[in-house]
């Protein structure tokens, strides 16, 4: 090593390509920063999807990326909307890296040297920034970031920049080999919360299996994720449920991943009719959850069907085939975490250039009730990552 710098040009495209060989690396951060999970987001909730993209000069290798998603007013999901960090609705929001799933990460190759990664990240935001002032924001935001990367992006010279707590993201960790072997190394308390809740499907005749996606039988889970909408004040037909999970299927078994990627766990009555299930897609040794849907127009939904649905059958699965972790994403904290899971912190931060003040955070989660209430009172749960 003579100390040479590498010449960095940083370039910006539309598209991006989800299946070249070029970059794999892109994909070893997670799931949702991902190429395929980010190019099915291309044109969601009304954004604008573009890709900044650094490349070494004189080899033409990718050396970073940042997708990048413009929306007047934000994202109907207040969960990813500004206007719940500030307090008022910017005009214009430019969200940086991952814009959906709750989890985000800086995505450099990991062949970069330690000056080449703040040299590239820096030529990157100063194009970010860049293309945020033409489309009229004053800063970016990036979302649901680990607290390293969020102090990598800190640390940048030449920007002016903010952070502030947004939600955890809860995963599950197998232990042992067996479910028996995890719920005993549980403290007290919570094992036996999950014995009695599996105590209690079992008196109520349930049983799960886990089983790969099928194309052709995806009719059958969508009135129960249309029951689980309406629960939470939103319409969606059959049809859209459909559509949603075809899309999930897509994503999941799209070119590179296996056909085995997703995976539905099915909460059967003593009729072997489903009552409850959750989609999930493996990426990695971790198994996202995506959707869950329940039978509660059939009576069901009392008898700890969520929870067998989102976590025990997922867990057997996970262990079954080796998998690290259960990635349960974000609410329902208190449930989750007495059931075993844990809870990574997570930070959005404000980006604007250093002549250029960052927006003020006013953060208010007090639209999730007791998430909010949970979370305000449980930072010894909550672990730095």
């Amino acid at each position: 090593m003579d100390g040479t710098l590498t010449p960095f040009v940083v370039g910006e495209r539309s598209r991006l390509d989800p299946t070249g060989t070029d970059a794999s690396w892109l994909d070893e951060g997670g799931f949702y920063s991902s190429r395929r999970w980010t190019v099915s987001q291309e044109g969601d909730r009304g954004f604008d999807t573009a890709y900044l993209v650094g490349r070494d000069e004189t080899s033409g290798a990718t050396g970073g990326l940042v997708p990048f998603h413009t929306a007047s007013g934000g994202d109907s999901n207040p969960l990813y909307n500004e206007t719940t960090l500030l307090g008022y609705t910017p005009d214009v929001q430019v969200l940086a890296g991952s814009r959906t799933g709750y989890d985000n990460r800086l995505l450099l190759s990991p062949d970069l040297s330690g000056a080449d990664r703040v040299r590239l990240l820096t030529a990157l935001c100063d194009r970010l920034l860049e293309r945020a002032q033409e489309r009229g924001a004053g800063h970016v935001s990036w979302w649901y970031l680990p607290e390293g990367e969020a102090e990598a992006l800190a640390a940048l010279p030449g920007f002016a920049t903010v952070a502030t707590p947004c939600l955890p993201t809860a995963v599950v960790r197998p232990r042992g080999a067996s479910l028996d072997e995890h719920v005993a190394a549980l403290p007290s308390s919570r094992r036996s919360l999950v014995r009695r809740d599996l105590k209690r499907l079992a008196g109520g005749g349930y049983r799960s299996r886990s089983v790969v996606a099928d194309p052709s039988d995806l009719e059958r889970y969508a009135p129960l994720v249309v029951q689980v909408q309406a629960r939470h004040g939103e319409e969606l037909s059959e049809e859209g449920a459909v559509r949603y999970l075809r899309r999930c299927l897509s994503i999941g078994g799209g070119e590179g991943a296996a056909a085995e990627d997703v995976v539905i766990t099915e909460v059967l009555d003593g009729r072997d009719r489903p009552a409850a299930f959750a989609l999930g897609i493996v990426h990695g040794g971790t198994l996202h959850m995506r959707v869950f849907g329940c039978d509660y127009a059939g009576g069901h939904g009392s008898s700890g069907e969520y929870f067998e649905a989102t976590v025990y059958g997922p867990l057997r699965l996970a262990l079954e085939r080796g998998l690290d972790t259960v990635h349960l994403g974000v609410t329902s904290y208190r449930a989750k975490s007495l059931r075993g899971a844990e809870l990574h912190a997570r930070r959005t931060l404000f980006m604007s250039r250093s002549d250029r003040r960052p927006p003020v955070p006013a953060p208010d989660w007090g639209f999730l009730g007791d998430d909010e209430r949970f979370l305000a009172g449980a930072s010894s749960e909550v672990l730095p990552c």
